[in-house]
């Protein structure tokens, strides 16, 4: 069986198994303790004003049943948190799914003891499944509760997708594996994100460069921001520079991805002088470079393995080779170059095979190629380019309207080459 021959990567038995009762155990334990210390208190503030507790938020968990294999996670904050924790309490994997996204039914059956399956293009350009225990999942999480002291930050604001890594570990996930309440967010934008944060005298905001970008040109205030984190493409110095000269808000850059969770943080109090600087590595994750120049991660918070592993690719067991291009300088990581092929477009990672195929499917066009470009706005980070077989004068406005018809606003090319 073909898929059989994929995910012989994995050494594991190839049936659909539920977490591991190891895992299982000490989620719950971990979850029980919670509930009973902090039963009364918030667990999630919701955009009215509301609040749903601990025990509320248990009893609604416990309450939805499974009905198959997995538990899709998808909408909003809300929802995510009692998906997820429904599914970690039944022992049943979770699938993260943004709420425009379709869900990606993994290509083989997810290795014993998976508790978190993530759906993500990454630094290859290509979407695929990528599985992890419960074990993996609390390392991550309660190494950036350790390094970043996020017991002692206040409440948590979800103003970015908790379908996202960065996201989820940084909010629902701190939620429910560390007591640390939510809050939701609705949309991004400085009204709600300031309706959302002005309830709490201390919270912590975790966003890409491009929404801090937004943040810190608009009108929102930062007063009882306790921590700023920005990851998901690289913060310039020039918008680092402006949040403290305009707030006297520091913005730490963090650095990792979805395959291995977070590697490295700026954990100084002052601006970089190097906008490469991805600083310090975080406690427990060991990095080196490759021949290539590439960083190999190992920590605890690497994940099994992809459903669809691509050759030469090492992901699992503990280690994680990235598609990006790391100098070490003492103790700190600077970033070089991704190598990948993926396109980062403000922090969201996209993959130019699906925006290739969506344009040909609406065009009728075979000859369609993307690929990412610089952008001249460094918090977007990079453009998406369109090479078509077809004259360049007849790529005018229809033509672009018709071949964007089943794309989704961010996989919009900027850039459009045809032939002369």
């Amino acid at each position: 069986m073909n898929c059989q021959r994929k995910c012989s990567f994995y050494g594991t038995a190839l049936h659909m198994v539920y977490a591991s009762p190891q895992g299982l155990q000490m989620f719950g334990e971990r979850w029980d303790r919670i509930v009973a210390e902090r039963g009364a208190q918030a667990a999630l503030y919701l955009a009215d004003g509301r609040a749903i507790t601990f025990r509320e938020l248990d009893a609604e968990a416990r309450a939805l049943k499974p009905g198959g294999d997995h538990v899709l996670a998808q909408g909003d904050v809300p929802q995510i948190l009692r998906l997820l924790l429904a599914g970690f309490l039944h022992g049943v994997p979770v699938q993260m799914v943004e709420k425009d996204r379709a869900r990606r039914i993994p290509a083989c059956p997810p290795p014993a003891g998976t508790a978190l399956i993530k759906q993500a293009v990454g630094g290859s350009g290509v979407r695929r499944c990528q599985f992890f225990t419960f074990d993996q999942i609390a390392a991550d999480v309660d190494r950036l509760h350790a390094a970043l002291d996020l017991g002692d930050r206040g409440v948590g604001v979800a103003a970015i997708s908790c379908a996202h890594s960065f996201g989820l570990t940084m909010t629902v996930l701190q939620t429910l594996f560390n007591g640390v309440p939510t809050c939701h967010a609705p949309q991004p934008f400085a009204q709600p994100l300031m309706d959302a944060m002005k309830h709490h005298p201390r919270v912590f905001l975790p966003g890409v460069p491009a929404l801090w970008k937004s943040w810190l040109m608009g009108d929102v205030r930062f007063d009882n921001i306790s921590l700023a984190i920005s990851a998901g493409s690289p913060l310039t110095l020039g918008l680092e520079r402006m949040a403290l000269e305009k707030h006297g808000l520091k913005i730490h850059n963090l650095y990792g991805a979805s395959e291995c969770g977070a590697v490295s943080w700026d954990e100084t109090p002052g601006p970089r002088e190097d906008g490469r600087d991805l600083g310090i590595l975080l406690p427990g994750v060991q990095a080196r470079r490759d021949d290539a120049g590439r960083l190999v991660v190992a920590s605890s918070s690497v994940g099994l393995g992809y459903d669809e592993p691509l050759p030469g690719e090492r992901y699992g067991a503990g280690v994680f080779t990235t598609c990006d291009q790391i100098e070490p300088h003492g103790e700190r990581l600077c970033f070089e170059q991704s190598v990948g092929a993926g396109i980062n477009v403000a922090g969201r990672k996209l993959s130019p095979a699906e925006i290739a195929e969506k344009i040909r499917r609406a065009s009728r066009l075979d000859g369609v190629r993307i690929h990412g470009a610089r952008s001249r706005d460094p918090e977007r980070c990079q453009d998406i380019v369109a090479e078509l077989d077809l004259p360049q004068a007849e790529i005018d406005p229809a033509f672009k309207i018709r071949a964007c018809s089943l794309l989704a606003p961010w996989e919009v090319p900027r850039k459009w080459i045809g032939r002369p």
